[in-house]
């Protein structure tokens, strides 16, 4: 394995400051990095953690240098998401493919929420990849609907099942009655 670079508040990927060609600088790229509402993250092409927004610092508590690595993360996530966590980032850098996960993360208070994992490769003129740039964006509102969608609905096929019954009883009782008079 390549030896990791060292770690810098910025980028991992040099981006230029050339303003006039549309491009943004290292400035630009904090601060819209900082201003978005997802954790935003950089690897290299190993997986190595080499970038982390101010979101990623205030929700876990770690600093930049203390979360760095390529297993720091993994450590952060609820212990029933790891293993598919660790499988799932493992095919992404092995295929080059998209990055697409929910898992559960630790925050600095010990409570776990959900989030939606993304990430995509970014790739240099000869197509090799070069860095890895992904978000996490917190989900926890949304699976906690869809769970009370899905007890709504649990619900609501057992009265439809309930009352089915109770028309079924109801249907063979006028039958018993029709057939006896």
């Amino acid at each position: 394995m390549n030896p990791s670079p060292p770690v810098t508040p910025l980028p991992a990927v040099s981006m230029p400051a050339a303003s006039e060609n549309g491009l943004v600088g290292p400035e630009q790229f904090t601060f819209l990095a900082d201003l978005i509402p997802q954790l935003v993250w950089i690897t290299d092409i190993n997986g190595f953690h080499t970038y982390f927004n101010q979101r990623w610092i205030d929700f876990t508590g770690y600093t930049l240098a203390d979360s760095v690595g390529p297993d720091m993360w993994n450590n952060l996530l609820h212990p029933d998401d790891q293993a598919r966590a660790r499988q799932v980032w493992g095919h992404s850098l092995a295929t080059g493919g998209d990055y697409r996960i929910e898992y559960r993360f630790k925050a600095r208070d010990e409570s776990y929420r959900w989030f939606l994992g993304q990430a995509l490769p970014r790739r240099g003129d000869d197509g090799q990849i070069i860095a890895w740039f992904g978000t996490c964006t917190d989900i926890q509102e949304q699976r906690q609907m869809r769970e009370q969608l899905e007890l709504a609905y649990s619900d609501l096929e057992a009265k439809v099942v309930f009352r089915t019954l109770d028309l079924e009883r109801e249907v063979q009782a006028l039958r018993q009655q029709l057939g006896s008079a």
